[in-house]
């Protein structure tokens, strides 16, 4: 009998490609959402800082206006790149749930060539089997005959 060839083994590698393709772009996805999560993080650590600084700053005495306002509009910019800062988090975020989809749906559709080349194997194997089974009682009848003519003579 023939070795066994699946049709669709070269649909199966590009699928199989694909699904790597997409665990790399979801990869990438996570490492960029971390970064900006990590940059907002760093911005709120200014943010508090600064505000303990101009704390400490109104408790040790009369600060002035310059001083004043310097934290204030420092504060306020800091205050502005947080929220502009949080709009990336929510778009990286938003990328990494559509790579994650991407790859759901490449790994479904990996999995359905997968199981069918399965059952192909499996068909095969079966096929295998009977075609070995025929050879077998060929064989025997074979064999009986052979004993029959024998015993005659």
């Amino acid at each position: 009998m023939k070795k066994f060839r699946f049709r669709l083994e070269t649909l199966l590698k590009f699928r199989k490609m694909q699904e790597e393709q997409a665990q790399i772009k979801l990869a990438e996805a996570t490492n960029r959402l971390n970064k900006e999560q990590e940059y907002l993080g760093i911005l709120r650590n200014q943010l508090a800082s600064n505000l303990k600084l101009l704390s400490q700053e109104q408790s040790s005495g009369s600060p002035t206006i310059e001083t004043l306002k310097t934290f204030s509009y420092y504060i306020d910019k800091i205050k502005r790149h947080i929220t502009e800062q949080q709009e990336q988090v929510a778009k990286a975020a938003d990328y990494q749930q559509e790579c994650l989809a991407e790859l759901e749906g490449a790994i479904k559709q990996r999995k359905l060539v997968d199981n069918l080349r399965e059952k192909r194997l499996e068909q095969y194997g079966k096929e295998l089997l009977q075609e070995e089974q025929k050879i077998l009682d060929e064989l025997g009848t074979q064999a009986f005959v052979r004993d029959r003519e024998r015993g005659l003579k």
